[in-house]
């Protein structure tokens, strides 16, 4: 199955996408569509051989749009550069709407303005209105009628135009022989076409705003590399910069690949990776990667990953993934936008008809049925959920929570139990001296550098603890050589001073060592303790122990305040087990824990009716992450683990958990916000806009004011999906929405 992106233009509505998804849809071989309308794109999988992408294009055509296959190095700002034309395409709109339709405001304050000269001259300016500003409307509803289809443009096109004929009549009458006060003024079709066309620009002003931080993240990697070839440095598009080539990075440049540093020292700012915004010092040996600031060294590196596989590549995929899905809720406002257009349509034709030929009063019934259709909005529908989505998977990047479709938000919303694997989840997985207990007249210097001695020449993780320690205090090196490995007691070399023994008593008293270890035990806590002896001398206890994450206890916390269920999950042994867990704050342990037994956990509680989420980095994690009902990996984690997970946390930060769970929890609260919103407006404005409170309030909804509530609809969605963009671990999810004055000064 292949997968295509194509770049789609012309789409204004939801009822513009649904028709791009069918016209897809019909195209032979394809077995999905989907459409973005924040994005302005779709993505198609087909069956290669079967469909060729022309032929889907032309489909899109046929529908009365354009699309378009991006070129790879223009990809990444297809979506931007097509957001930046259409809001060009609204505001040049409104400005000629203002244009033509403040002259008629003017003139609509002088008394009789509607007979004589001045009165051609308003008709005129309305004519004008009619043409340039909503002949675009009436072209592109033509086009969808000639195709049997109907969206929101039709609905515009069919009220303006309306007023507008309802309009004129009202002129002639007025300029004619029994001149009186027009009862539908000209001016009702350009207020229309004004408010319409505002909302539809500030619509696409805080679209463009949503998708800020995908755009952050293509701006991050230039385009270039400088590319040492025979001794010079070329400027070379990264796409053509190979693996195993070198390239120069020079002062205050962004790296544009990942590589390994061969030569140079500087500091890397790596803060969109890590979060950290103190650069670290990179040289020799040391990994970088594409998106990252070099510092004021120079650098020369070889490129490890090609530029569609480097860590900032990935995560531009992960989000453009997550951002082009559909989530579930989003299926069902689909189904209704489709049958939303036809309806209002039949709705205003009866509204006319009941005024008419029931009431006798067809004026009224021409102004109620106008006001129907511009006042119905399936856009907001339409709006609801993708902008929602695109929002909180940005918001979510820019974090260094990376959700791979907008599944894995709704389903961590509704989590409520985690389990979490030990070993490089909860813990870094890097071992790492704790304390020092020298023996008397053992300084804890000596005690430490004739360990190392010996454990430079063991690959032993605890052996990398131990000499990393005395490497980190500046130690002299002491020589030592011939190192056996005894299984289950340590290990034995030989140095000028004697033997040394590194291990447990019984390594030590085989030796004709003498201990002194106050009858502790070789495992004391979960920790390793490692005994030291030089010849016959018991220089005393290492005490070796897993690290934990940054912010473990205090993501723990915060989950057990969610009310969230808690289990470790761990290979090691119990006690190592239960000392990580209670350092942390978890009540439960699963010990001694093979990948089918994590399976077997994952699927009991399943079964208890939990929602599940598992934390895992490692290969052994692969089973159960697949079988969780959410998989989350540790971005620092095995390959296998990050593609059997839906969620990844780019950095080893645990407070990352309870922030995306925070995340997808306010995502959830907006979309359901939006839907009601929706729903609400519709279900109450349509049949205000009929005329169907008139015999209760007395009053009914004019069309112009109908137009102005329908563009507010759309903007106020999308602005309240806006609100995402400022969240923070502690936002409240389901607060209501507020400040929308304050929105649209910051993010507009």
């Amino acid at each position: 199955m292949q997968r295509l992106r194509l770049d789609v233009r012309g789409m204004h509505c939801a009822g513009c996408a649904a028709s791009v998804e069918a016209a897809l849809g019909s195209v032979s071989g394809v077995r999905t569509a989907t459409v973005n309308l924040p994005l302005h794109q779709a993505v198609v999988e087909f069956t290669p051989g079967t469909t060729e992408p022309a032929a889907l294009v032309s489909a899109v055509a046929a529908a009365g749009y354009n699309a378009s296959l991006p070129a790879p190095p223009s990809a990444s700002h297809a979506a931007e550069d097509i957001g930046l034309a259409e809001q060009t395409l609204w505001r040049n709109r409104l400005i000629l709407a203002a244009i033509l339709l403040t002259p008629q405001l003017v003139l609509h304050l002088i008394p009789s303005h509607h007979a004589g000269p001045l009165g051609w001259f308003a008709w005129l300016l309305a004519t004008l209105m009619q043409i340039f500003v909503g002949g675009p409307y009436v072209v592109s509803a033509v086009k969808r009628w000639r195709r049997g289809a109907a969206d929101m443009d039709t609905l515009i096109a069919l009220g303006a135009t309306a007023a507008y004929l309802a309009g004129c009549a009202d002129f002639f009458r007025s300029a004619g022989p029994h001149a009186g006060q027009p009862s539908m003024n000209l001016m009702d079709g350009g207020l229309i076409l004004l408010f319409i066309t505002l909302g539809k620009y500030l619509e696409a002003r805080a679209k463009g705003s949503a998708s800020l931080a995908i755009q952050k993240l293509f701006s991050l990697a230039p385009r270039v590399a400088l590319v040492q070839r025979d001794g010079l440095s070329l400027e070379t598009d990264i796409e053509a910069v190979a693996v195993g080539e070198a390239i120069l990075i020079r002062p205050g440049d962004k790296i544009p690949l990942d590589g390994v540093v061969l030569s140079g020292q500087s500091a890397v700012n790596e803060a969109w990776l890590t979060g950290e915004s103190l650069p670290v010092e990179k040289g020799a040996g040391d990994t970088i990667h594409a998106g990252a600031l070099n510092g004021q060294g120079s650098l020369i590196a070889r490129v490890t990953k090609a530029s569609t596989e480097t860590w900032l590549a990935q995560t531009i995929e992960l989000v453009r993934r997550a951002q082009e899905s559909k989530a579930s809720i989003q299926r069902l406002a689909d189904q209704v936008v489709a049958r939303f257009v036809p309806a209002v349509l039949v709705v205003s034709a009866c509204t006319l008809a009941a005024w008419g030929l029931l009431a006798r009063d067809w004026q009224t019934g021409l102004s109620c049925a106008v006001a129907v259709l511009v006042v119905a909005c399936p856009c907001a529908l339409g709006l609801a959920t993708p902008t929602a989505i695109l929002v909180a998977s940005g918001r979510g990047a820019e974090l260094g929570i990376l959700f791979k479709d907008a599944a894995a938000l709704e389903t961590l919303a509704r989590v409520t139990a985690i389990f979490l694997d030990k070993t490089g989840t909860v813990t870094l997985g890097q071992p790492a001296v704790e304390h020092l207990e020298p023996a008397p007249g053992v300084s804890p210097e000596r005690l430490l550098a004739v360990a190392a001695a010996a454990e430079r020449l063991s690959s032993h993780p605890l052996a990398k603890a131990v000499t990393s320690a005395a490497d980190a205090r500046g130690l002299e090196r002491l020589t030592a050589d011939e190192m056996q490995i005894i299984p289950g007691e340590g290990i034995l070399a030989q140095s000028p001073a004697g033997a040394i023994r590194v291990g447990n008593e019984r390594l030590l008293l085989r030796g004709g060592v003498a201990l002194n270890t106050n009858g502790r035990p070789a495992s004391d806590a979960g920790q390793g303790r490692l005994l030291v002896a030089s010849g016959r001398q018991y220089l005393g206890v290492i005490l070796v122990a897993d690290q934990i994450a940054a912010g473990g206890k205090e993501a723990i916390a915060e989950l057990r305040t969610m009310g969230v269920e808690l289990v470790l999950l761990s290979g090691d042994r119990r006690e190592i087990a239960e000392r990580v867990a209670a350092e942390v704050g978890i009540a439960r342990v699963i010990a001694f824990a093979l990948p089918e037994d994590k399976l077997k956990e994952v699927r009991q509680m399943q079964a208890a009716g939990k929602i599940t989420a598992l934390v895992g980095d490692g290969v052994n994690d692969a089973p159960a992450l697949a079988a969780a009902d959410l998989g989350i990996a540790m971005g620092t984690g095995a390959d296998v683990a990050l593609e059997s997970a839906q969620v990844v946390l780019t950095r080893h930060d645990l407070r990352l958990l309870p922030q995306g769970l925070r995340l997808a929890q306010a995502t959830r609260a907006i979309i359901q916000q939006n839907l009601w919103w929706a729903l609400g407006y519709n279900v109450v404005l349509i049949p205000m806009a009929a005329g169907v409170f008139i015999p209760v309030f007395g009053g009914r909804l004019e069309p112009t004011w109908a137009a102005a509530a329908m563009a507010a609809s759309s903007v106020s969605v999308v602005l309240n999906s806006l609100r995402l963009r400022r969240f923070r671990q502690h936002t409240a999810p389901v607060r209501q929405l507020t400040r929308l004055s304050s929105v649209i000064a910051t993010d507009m």
